[in-house]
């Protein structure tokens, strides 16, 4: 890997060469022995461009542990990422709400070039952070919504729940704290584009799930939404396998590349939704 990638880009970290090898291998653990490996080298880049486990350069702040893991290999796991490379068809509409800075996005938009990604984004400083990375790649099929999704048109806020390093994921939608933010409905959004169906909905939206699925009742009971994958977690995860068992879709959970249905739930995992 080097910086012939993406000439354009300065402040460009070379990683070293074994970790370079290993980002394409797939193995148990991966990201907690990467980070036993190579964590404390990274830790002192700080904020660089570096070549992710997607195969492309970003920006990533170094410093931050969730940037490593998008460093040493595929973000949520090996199993989803494998499964939607085979799934997508290359034309493709996804819809990633809670994009952040694009940790899922950087894999799917590549696989996707006659298709097009909707990232949903409302926190400014991560949606910032992701539009400065798709300046570099100006050829992946993404448009930037700096809006969150929910079951009407309102304007609420964005709060920090936890540590922020150009990262979203400890961002919770918030009726009067924190960032101001646009809410809108999924099927609105889709409408204005003349989008009738959608191969993929990315859900991590950090327990606004519901209201979120509440914004696209038409298109989950006509099953126009083919698969959706959202962080399911506690009580608010099993309300939202209830909640889309009535439009007929099973959750399916991912291990070793393949699906099943679980006896029980674990406390904090994510599922695969698909129509009956």
């Amino acid at each position: 890997m080097n910086q012939e990638i993406c000439p354009q880009v300065k402040n460009f970290y070379s990683l070293p060469f074994l970790l370079s090898w290993l980002q394409a291998i797939d193995f148990p653990h991966k990201l907690g022995i990467c980070e036993r490996l190579f964590g404390k080298a990274l830790v002192s880049q700080g904020i660089r461009w570096v070549k992710t486990g997607s195969g492309i350069p970003w920006k990533l702040n170094l410093a931050n542990p969730t940037h490593r893991w998008i460093v040493y290999g595929k973000y949520e796991g090996a199993s989803f990422i494998n499964w939607a490379k085979k799934f997508l068809p290359s034309d493709a509409i996804i819809v990633d709400s809670g994009a952040n800075i694009g940790q899922m996005l950087m894999y799917i938009a590549q696989w996707v070039p006659q298709g097009k990604i909707l990232a949903f984004e409302p926190g400014q400083e991560a949606a910032n952070w992701l539009e400065e990375c798709l300046s570099e790649h100006r050829h992946l099929p993404v448009e930037i919504l700096r809006v969150g999704l929910g079951a009407s048109t309102a304007q609420l806020c964005l709060k920090s729940i936890g540590a922020n390093y150009g990262h979203g994921a400890w961002n919770q939608v918030s009726e009067n704290e924190g960032e101001a933010i646009h809410i809108v409905r999924l099927t609105d959004e889709l409408a204005a584009r003349s989008i009738e169906t959608v191969n993929l909905w990315i859900l991590d939206v950090e327990g606004y799930e519901i209201p979120a699925l509440q914004g696209a009742e038409v298109l989950l009971k006509e099953h126009r939404i083919k698969a959706i994958y959202g962080e399911l977690h506690g009580s608010n995860g099993q309300r939202i396998i209830e909640y889309l068992s009535t439009f007929g879709y099973r959750c399916y959970l991912l291990k070793n590349n393949q699906l099943y249905i679980p006896d029980k739930l674990p406390s904090h995992t994510n599922g695969l939704f698909l129509a009956n």
